[in-house]
């Protein structure tokens, strides 16, 4: 790692590890290496719809030196498409994108769970797991939003 914390160039926020089911690929226990080669000081994991790898990630990352950043990326419903009450009985109503949300602190880390929790409890059985924008609001407190990218509600209203 560079001597000058100026040095460094990148933190990558939107990591997906092998927990992100068909979506990453990188193993927890390789993540310190190829941090320290693209002289990363800290790695945000935002696995796709669960915190199951983010006590490994902390441990892992914070044992080699580098600072873990919890989070996950969360499919959001802005009801842009009406209540799906026009889909038929096998159809799934499809979330408006998705976002990334950080850990800022111990309030927004319980917040997190909560999400995570409500997109898999609380959503229909024939829906994609998400969560409404309400839920955002009600759970906000300690987390950073991050926008989804191309795949994020701002970009689909973009498009629209």
């Amino acid at each position: 790692m560079p001597k000058n914390p100026s040095d460094l160039k990148f933190v990558h926020l939107r990591l997906h590890s092998a927990y992100s089911l068909l979506e990453g690929a990188i193993r927890l226990k390789e993540l310190p290496s190829l941090a320290r080669k693209a002289e990363m000081p800290a790695v945000g994991i935002t696995d796709t719809g669960n915190l199951f790898g983010a006590l490994e990630a902390s441990e892992t990352l914070s044992k080699a030196g580098i600072q873990p950043i919890t989070g996950c990326t969360l499919a959001l419903d802005l009801k842009l498409d009406g209540d799906g009450s026009g889909l038929g009985r096998n159809e799934r109503k499809e979330p408006d994108g998705s976002i990334a949300l950080l850990v800022q602190n111990e309030i927004g880390y319980s917040n997190l769970m909560r999400l995570t929790s409500k997109a898999y409890l609380e959503t229909e059985g024939t829906d994609d797991p998400h969560i409404s924008i309400e839920d955002l609001q009600s759970c906000s407190e300690g987390l950073i939003c991050l926008t989804g990218g191309p795949t994020g509600p701002i970009n689909r209203l973009l498009v629209d």
